[in-house]
């Protein structure tokens, strides 16, 4: 049997380790997703492939991505993170480099919800028809890892790009 003294030590270190816990975890917010702001470079490629995010009027975050190669091929992208349907989410679309022909439908832009924030990472979940996918933004000083699970005709696929806070 425990003693008095043992027990409310061992209280205690329950308290102080979820109060931590609790402290650590932020909210998914579009306030606490602030750290996603900035102008990033592919570190393998600083030239070859930027995304940058912005805060907008209303704490929304507008972000916009590119990648392209020697031979011209490529891709752009536009997102945005809001507060939609009583959630944090992720919506986004592609294009060619020309601008001229969309990935996704004109009704489907790719969602997906924030489900695991932190005040450095934030995990989005695909939702319809893509759900089983995630992105992971993961921020560590002047780095950002985002990382990409998706599930291209039922394979998976799994992408990653390591980018730096750009100099200009």
């Amino acid at each position: 049997m425990i003693g008095r003294a043992a027990f409310r030590l061992l209280a205690g270190l329950v308290v102080l380790t979820f109060g931590q816990a609790a402290a650590h975890a932020a909210p998914c917010t579009l306030t606490g997703l602030q750290w996603m702001a900035g102008d990033w470079r592919n570190s393998a490629n600083p030239a070859g492939a930027q995304e940058r995010w912005t805060l907008a009027p209303g704490g929304v975050l507008m972000g916009s991505a590119w990648e392209a190669s020697q031979d011209g091929k490529g891709y752009a992208e536009m997102m945005t993170v809001r507060q939609e349907a009583g959630s944090i989410r992720m919506v986004l679309r592609h294009f060619d480099l020309a601008l001229s022909k969309a990935w996704e439908e004109r009704t489907a832009p790719m969602v997906f919800a924030a489900s695991n924030c932190d005040g450095t990472s934030a995990v989005f979940d695909g939702q319809d028809e893509h759900t089983g996918e995630h992105l992971t933004y993961k921020r560590s000083g002047e780095t950002l890892l985002i990382v990409g699970d998706f599930l291209h005709h039922g394979k998976p696929d799994h992408e990653e790009w390591r980018m730096i806070a750009a100099r200009e």
